[in-house]
């Protein structure tokens, strides 16, 4: 059954000038794209990969329809992507939850519940399993009250890390344990990098939309929902040519392409790392304390991905989460040590342990993804883009699988397929030379009224997703980050 929207796309443009053009078409170009063209504006859109989406983008095998990277809507319908849905007056795709949402599996066994209002016998649960006593239960949530601060309180906050801010009322190994996995999980940043207020505010956010969606038809059809307006305006959408220069000139701006073509407009907007952007206009034409400033910025780290095709539905949940340890550690041996020593294997390209594991099942969303009776996992394990070495790879991915097999019995006679997509091949497809999730990480410093503004130095110039503008987590993030920039565009196309 086909699952995937259909999207207009040419290999040229079809004029010489644009009101505004758009470079990539991850969820930040896709929702700049979408905004502009509902404005009545004419976009040309350039991707430089041969299909839309940036790693939302997915792929078909054996009648699977896979994703390239591993996602969810952390608020779904409630949250900015829902409303720029509604906004758009799009009614497709649908952003579809689940009953059961979340199951940790591993070191630490617990299931979400259905409805928030769970939320809290689920967590003495929890409390319960990692020894958390009373006291320092109070202190959790006083430190979990901070999530309704707003504004100052937040930009407050973001000058200490998460760590730093955990400190404050409890160093016990278990409520570590879980505040650390929700971090690198939402900001893909372990405690102590990610700021505090930003980190609070995802979780606040989360907790109280309790929503967490899955696109229905997979997760490339949201920008490609977010694109079909811009053929409606007269705009193009040109996949398969890379972007090698944009030039300021009297009327604006001129893109070119490795293809040889050249086209104008008055506005540009770059789903870019700010350090790929310096490349394209040229340092010679920016100022030397911007771009000092943008190369000064830290990313966060990123995942590899498992996408495991099974010949039978082993998982009931949307999506599973966990800690696994290779050598049969147990949460009695967690500690704010063993946290930081996990991390630093992670960075030398090694297999941590205890090893954290991120998998949307899309399948129990949308089970069209799948044949019938089989079932897709996509699993994310948190990695470092600079620390891999690929001739680790299939020791690697067995180790994975092998700890995986554990905690779902049968996994491994199941598998159809295990396609492993180490962290450098997906940096490659989503064009940033970081090659990290977030190439503007959510660090104090880089958050909130510190955040790089979406406005370059070079006027009609502006950045959207993860580099710049926005808060909050994944494609939300970029959401927000759309919305910015074309505001400021807007008022120069006007």
């Amino acid at each position: 059954m086909e699952t995937t929207l259909p999207l207009t796309t040419s290999k040229a443009a079809r004029r010489a000038r644009y009101d505004a053009i758009v470079i990539g078409t991850g969820v930040g170009g896709s929702a700049a794209a979408g905004l502009l063209a509902s404005q009545g504006r004419r976009i040309l859109v350039l991707e430089k990969n041969d299909r839309v989406g940036g790693i939302l983008a997915g792929y078909q095998k054996d009648g699977f329809s896979i994703d390239f990277g591993s996602h969810l809507i952390p608020q779904g319908s409630r949250g900015p992507v829902g409303r720029l849905l509604r906004d758009l007056g799009l009614k497709e795709p649908r952003l579809l939850t689940h009953p059961i949402p979340v199951r940790s599996r591993g070191m630490f066994e617990i299931t979400a519940p259905s409805e928030r209002r769970g939320l809290w016998r689920t967590w003495l649960a929890a409390a319960r399993m990692l020894k958390i006593g009373t006291r320092e239960r109070v202190r959790l949530a006083r430190l979990l009250w901070e999530t309704s601060l707003d504004g100052p309180g937040y930009d407050r906050l973001n000058e200490l890390t998460l760590e730093e801010h955990l400190f404050r009322f409890t160093r016990h190994p278990g409520c570590y344990f879980l505040i650390s996995f929700l971090s690198n999980i939402f900001f893909v940043l372990p405690p102590w990098r990610v700021a505090a207020g930003e980190a609070l505010r995802g979780i606040r956010d989360v907790l109280r939309s309790y929503s967490l969606s899955y696109v229905e038809g997979g997760m490339s059809n949201l920008p490609r929902a977010l694109l079909r307006g811009v053929a409606k305006e007269g705009g193009d959408v040109v996949v398969g040519d890379r972007v090698s220069a944009v030039d300021p000139i009297g009327s604006g701006l001129r893109v070119a392409t490795e293809s040889g073509l050249e086209v104008e407009a008055p506005v540009v907007i770059g789903d870019l790392d700010g350090k790929d952007l310096i490349g394209l206009v040229g340092e010679h034409r920016l100022p030397p304390e911007w771009v000092a400033r943008v190369r000064a910025l830290q990313s966060s780290g990123n995942a590899h991905q498992i996408k495991l095709g099974l010949t039978r539905p082993l998982l009931s949940e949307g999506c599973l989460i966990g800690g696994f340890s290779p050598s049969g550690r147990k949460t009695s041996d967690l500690s704010v040590e063993l946290m930081h020593r996990t991390v630093a294997e992670i960075e030398e390209g090694g297999l941590s342990d205890p090893l954290a594991v991120y998998a949307p099942v899309p399948t129990n969303f949308d089970p069209r993804l799948a044949p019938v009776g089989e079932q897709l996992v996509v699993a994310s394990v948190f990695g470092s883009p600079a620390g891999w070495r690929a001739e680790n790879g299939n020791r690697w991915l067995a180790a994975v699988l092998e700890v995986l097999d554990r905690s779902i019995p049968g996994l491994k006679q199941a598998i159809r397929f295990a396609d492993f997509e180490p962290i450098p091949r997906i940096g490659e497809w989503m064009g940033k030379s970081s090659r990290a999730a977030i190439c503007n990480g959510q660090v104090p410093g880089q958050v909130g009224r510190d955040r790089l503004s979406v406005a370059t130095p070079i006027p009609g110039l502006f950045l959207a997703g993860d580099g710049a503008g926005g808060t909050g987590i994944g494609t939300e993030l970029a959401v927000r980050s759309a919305r910015e920039a074309v505001a400021a565009a807007s008022l120069v196309v006007a």
